[in-house]
This record gives C-alpha cells, structure tokens and sequence, in this order.
C-alpha cells in the first residue's frame, strides 16, 4: 500500500514540473505584428490576432466635375460665389474651355440650347468667370469659382431664372487607316453645369394637368399634358391607373421623375403594356410634384 502511494505521488510531481516548465517557456508560435493604428483595433483584442484584410483598390479612372448644380438664391443686389471641382484621374494632363450657354426645355424634356443671355429668364450676364481655360494635370484639382452678382433692383428677383455653365475640352488623336493615311481627329468632352438663381421670396409650388388624352394612333399611349404654375422649379413623377370595368382588375403604370421649370409645359407619356388585356378601362392619371404640392389628377374612359 505504501508502495503504490509512492508511485502516485511520484507521477503527480511529475506531471506538475512538467506544467511549470511549459508554462515558463516562450511560445515558438510568431504571430504577425498588427499596426492597430491602421486597423482601427483596440491592442489586444481578439480581432487584433487576425490578418488584415486586403485594402480594396479604390483608385479611380477618368474625370470628376462636380457639383452638377448650383442654386445661388440671391436677393437682389446680393454677390454670392460658388465653386465648381474638376479632379483628374487620368495619366494626362487635361485642359478646359468654359463658357456659357442658355437653355430650357421643350416639351418633351429636350434640352434646347441658345446663346447667353438671349433667353427672358437668363442670368448669364449676371455670372462672372475669373478665366475662360483652365489646366488640370494629372491627380490634380482645379478649383473654379463661379461669381453672381443680381442687380439691385425688385424687378430682377420676382422670378427664377437659370443659365449653364459648359466645361469642354480637346484632344487631338492621330487615326492611321488601313491604306496608311494620317488624320487627326479632335474629340470634344463637355459638360454642363446647371445654374439657378432662385430667389428666397419665391416658394410658391403648384402644377397643373392641362389635358389627357390618348394618341389616335394607338389606343395604348395615354398622354397627359401639365404645367408647372408656381415659381421655383419642381420635381414631378406620375402614374396611370387602369381599372378594367369588367373585372375590376387595376394596372399601375409609372414614369421616371421629370423637372419643371416654372410655366413650362411638359407631355407625360405613358405606355400601356401589350400584357393588359383588351376591354373597357378607366384611368386615372396623376402628376405629383412631391408632399408639399397638391396632387393633380385626371380621370378618362377608353377601349382597348
């Protein structure tokens, strides 16, 4: 018996130098070192042991103007300057014509372009460029200011007006064909800025259907003609609702948004899908200018 307490307290001695002189060692595993100020770690976090992940390349390619519009809203007599960025990612030197150009949409959302100051609700002379050419060479940005100055006079910010702002530049490339003739080729890349000149007083916003009706042409095109009646420019969607009178069936048909200026005119067009079955329908036709405008509606009944 004494005997085989011996034996145990031996193997118990063991077994407990053995642990101690495990743990008194250094560990031979070498654990990659984290920078946990790039890794946004607390030191000693579980999460600090793992590898970082791969940064994602976020390195961009072409050209970058922005913003696409500026809306100074200026009292009358006011001077206000804003600014336009063009931030070059390309592995050339780019250079730039800027100019300006009045324009306005036709019925159908068209841009129709003229020139500066030759339209009733231009403000192009009211804007002021410091240059006309400006460089930007590679991973560069280009700062543009753009100044206003309204007239002091009331007459001049009773109504909303706008201009645009156009960046164009050249490239000429050198297109060999397959005879071996040279010839140079100018390509053009422009890009408009929209202008606004809103002034605060104006907040009114209303729109109106003038009509609706469907092409004579084709019993599945429905047009709805409306109108922007207040005096700041609007964003507007809409939609065509079908009921069928004889199975009480509804179709939703929707149109992407659409701006307005104030008093244009703007012919809605909606497509009712082959899918739709023929008979009698009624629609329902809306143009909604957002929360704070009420919302037009038209009612008609047609055969398809």
């Amino acid at each position: 018996m004494k005997q085989l307490m011996l034996l145990l307290f031996l193997s118990f001695s063991v077994l407990f130098i053995k642990a101690q002189d495990t743990t008194g060692k250094k560990s031979m595993i070498v654990r990659q070192a984290i920078d946990t100020s790039k890794t946004r770690m607390t030191a000693g976090s579980p999460f600090a042991l793992k590898s970082p992940a791969k940064p994602a390349d976020t390195t961009k390619r072409g050209l970058t103007i922005k913003p696409s519009t500026i809306d100074f809203k200026l009292n009358n007599g006011q001077t206000g300057t804003a600014h336009v960025y063009i931030v070059n990612h390309l592995n050339k030197k780019k250079q730039f014509t800027l100019y300006l150009s009045d324009w306005i949409r036709d019925s159908l959302g068209v841009h129709v372009y003229t020139a500066p100051g030759s339209t009733e609700r231009s403000c192009a002379r009211w804007i002021k460029l410091d240059r006309t050419f400006v460089e930007v060479d590679t991973g560069q940005t280009a700062d543009i200011p753009i100044k206003m100055m309204v007239p002091d006079s009331s007459a001049v910010t009773g109504e909303m007006k706008w201009t645009m702002l156009f960046l164009e530049t050249t490239e000429e490339q050198i297109v060999e064909s397959p005879t071996g003739l040279k010839t140079n080729v100018t390509n053009k890349v422009r890009v408009g800025v929209h202008l606004y000149q809103t002034p605060p007083s104006l907040t009114y916003k209303d729109v109106k259907i003038l009509s609706f009706d469907h092409a004579d042409t084709s019993a599945r095109i429905c047009h709805i003609t409306c109108q922007n009646t207040g005096t700041v420019q609007l964003e507007c969607t809409g939609y065509l609702e079908l009921s069928n009178i004889a199975t009480g069936d509804k179709t939703k048909i929707d149109v992407p948004m659409f701006p307005l200026f104030p008093e244009q005119r703007r012919v809605v067009e909606f497509v009712i899908p082959d899918k739709v079955p023929k008979g009698k329908y009624s629609l329902i036709g809306v143009i909604d200018a957002g929360t704070d405008v009420p919302m037009e509606a038209a009612q008609e009944m047609i055969d398809i």
